[in-house]
């Protein structure tokens, strides 16, 4: 049974409030708590419902999104940031933002977000620990008092996920409390390539890459501006 994960909607205009609840209502697991027009009225609400998720508008009078969530940084919130301007995209992903999405919404885009949401949270419960020790084709993580040797070869990519990263390996998927740059200096440079802030792929498991996106069997993936050279004379 899939965890019910709890939002609130921080947006000034009423038209785009009603947007993301829109997109949000096709999901049962997600299940809307508090919708407010302005960041400082949305503070006392986070402090007393706690809620999972909060999706926030970034240019707001007064008072942004972004100071909302430095104001209550830490804990478990998963801040979904949205707006009218692509620019603000690096210092959200500085911030630890969970996602960032852009206005008019888009049902697919806000679904993949959904679905990322409930994984990552389904996953976060019993997350396996990143062991250092490690031989050059084997990455070992524990749960518990279980460890696993995941074949780097078996790989196919790795999401960053806050400060956790989400392993996808032959239809299973595994959830390491670690930051994706940390994984990244454990993989082999020539195999194991940044393709997105939020991405790196096994180059071996590519099939095709078209424009801005990259397909691997049963994933598709975003090639990010600033990443397009990464694939040069490996693929």
């Amino acid at each position: 049974m899939t965890e019910i994960l709890r939002y609130m909607i921080v947006e000034d205009d009423e038209i785009d409030r009603l947007s993301v609840e829109t997109e949000a209502d096709k999901f049962p697991f997600l299940q809307k708590i508090a919708s407010c027009s302005h960041p400082l009225e949305a503070f006392g609400l986070i402090q007393t419902h706690r809620p999972d998720v909060l999706f926030v508008d970034i240019e707001m009078p007064g008072f942004s999104g972004l100071q909302l969530v430095k104001k209550i940084a830490g804990g478990d919130l998963l801040p979904v940031f949205i707006t009218s301007h692509p620019e603000f995209a690096l210092e959200s992903y500085e911030m630890e933002a969970f996602d960032y999405l852009l206005k008019p919404l888009a049902s697919e885009r806000f679904a993949r977000c959904a679905l990322r949401l409930r994984d990552f949270t389904r996953l976060r419960s019993h997350a396996c620990a990143f062991e250092k020790d490690h031989d050059r084709d084997t990455l070992v993580i524990k749960q518990g008092h279980e460890k696993y040797k995941l074949h780097i070869g078996d790989i196919y990519f790795l999401e960053a996920m806050k400060d956790y990263t989400r392993i996808i390996v032959n239809g299973k998927q595994y959830l390491v409390l670690a930051p994706l740059s940390v994984m990244q200096e454990k993989l082999p440079g020539q195999r194991f390539v940044r393709i997105h802030r939020s991405y790196i792929v096994n180059v071996d498991k590519i099939n095709s890459v078209k424009s801005n996106r990259i397909y691997l069997p049963d994933h598709e993936l975003p090639l990010g501006k600033l990443y397009k050279n990464a694939l040069k004379g490996l693929f």
